[in-house]
């Protein structure tokens, strides 16, 4: 029988509906076959929404299209969430309600057509990558040590800044998702919703071979399961690294290159406890490309490569250093970038285009379902080289 309104829905208790939700994720969401990012991700979303539900003394069956959208200002005006983040946590909220309608315990879905508010944001402005120069001088001045942990590092910055690597396809790849055709040697990466197999340049293959020789010489036994990644800290040795260990790793070296500002430290003052219904719950968030376009990129870059004109780096000499190098400093302007690990991932696709690679072959390197999210690098790739303006006949200013 279907509950409706008039009916008692405190009957049903909250942890019978977050069993029923937990079931329906694993049959339902990537046709049953989704990964463990993504169902721990629905599940949060879910827990903060059922929180917010107890604050306001609200069951969830009981729940009206006047209070999803009471939700959607909570998550946009009270925790200040992005519009990307909104439109997350609302779709989680319409697949619960989904749940329950399959489940007989709800007749119709209140967060049905529920969408965030329109991006007012240029989607390009999302996008920061490094110049050609600045990617150079980040490979060249990577630690040149064979040391199983110098090498991991300039494998995996090398991975993410040449063949446009997300960090969870790095963090999931295993030594059995090696490939090897011939001479050729690739990685079978897993991707959000994808398997693919990204082709490493012949230099990338040696770096691996020399990872791989390291890590056995320390007297490592790699299996099909060992994870490629690894972490060598004291607390978690040989454990798969993690994707905010990736991040760190790659912000080390971009704060050492001055590429990003160290983190300023800030004092924490003490505040009164936050009300559990307003915390934010933390959320960790098979195409073959052209093999010349990935050998377009090498890890052995001429020394005479610069940065080019008209690159914007904003930073203040770091106190991080790899190898006693100084951090070099560079020019400041009022445009700032926020470079992050992802950002290698869009280096490597604006960079691929300007090389001449087509839009298609950038897709498949990339991994892109939708040949739209590609044709972003494209328009910013673009946008100053051949910017219409240039054309105009102007006196010097």
């Amino acid at each position: 029988m279907l509950v409706s309104q008039s009916q008692p829905h405190q009957i049903v208790a909250i942890d019978r509906l977050s069993a029923l939700f937990d079931r329906y994720l694993q049959t339902d969401v990537g046709e049953g076959d989704a990964a463990t990012d993504t169902l721990k991700t629905y599940r949060i979303n879910l827990k903060q929404f059922l929180a917010w539900c107890s604050g306001i003394n609200l069951h969830p069956i009981a729940a009206t299209r006047r209070q999803m959208k009471e939700y959607r200002l909570w998550l946009l005006e009270t925790q200040k969430y992005q519009r990307a983040t909104v439109a997350l946590k609302l779709s989680v909220v319409r697949r619960f309600y989904d749940a329950l309608i399959e489940n007989e315990l709800m007749s119709y879905n209140p967060a049905l057509g529920l969408k965030p508010p329109r991006e007012t944001r240029d989607p390009a402005e999302r996008i920061n990558y490094l110049q050609s120069g600045e990617m150079y001088k980040l490979l060249e001045n990577m630690p040149k040590d064979h040391t199983p942990v110098s090498l991991r590092d300039r494998l995996l910055i090398a991975v993410m800044v040449i063949q446009g690597c997300r960090t969870i396809e790095m963090h999931r790849v295993s030594v059995g998702d090696i490939v090897k055709r011939g001479a050729d040697v690739g990685l079978k990466v897993k991707g959000k919703r994808s398997v693919r197999i990204v082709p490493l340049t012949p230099d990338l293959a040696d770096l691996l071979h020399q990872y791989l020789t390291a890590r056995k010489q320390a007297g490592e036994n790699l299996r099909e399961d060992t994870p490629l990644f690894v972490s060598y800290s004291r607390n978690c040795d040989s454990s798969r690294l993690s994707r905010r260990s990736m991040q760190r790793i790659v912000d080390k070296y971009l704060i050492a290159n001055g590429l990003k500002p160290e983190p300023v430290k800030r004092k924490v003052r003490k505040t009164a406890a936050i009300p559990k219904s307003d915390r934010r719950p933390e959320i960790d968030t098979i195409t073959t490309p052209d093999t010349a376009l990935a050998n377009a990129f090498s890890l052995n870059p001429e020394p005479s490569q610069g940065v080019e004109p008209n690159s914007t780096v904003v930073t203040r000499e770091p106190s991080v250093a790899i190898r006693g190098q100084k951090p070099s400093k560079s020019r400041s302007s009022s445009l700032k970038r926020s470079l992050s690990a992802h950002s290698l991932r869009h280096t490597a696709g604006t960079l691929a285009l300007r090389a001449g690679a087509s839009l298609r072959q950038v897709q498949d390197l990339l991994g892109h379902a939708d040949p739209r999210t590609t044709a972003l690098y494209a328009h910013i790739a673009d946008r100053w080289q051949f910017n219409p303006a240039l054309w105009l006949d102007v006196p010097a200013l």
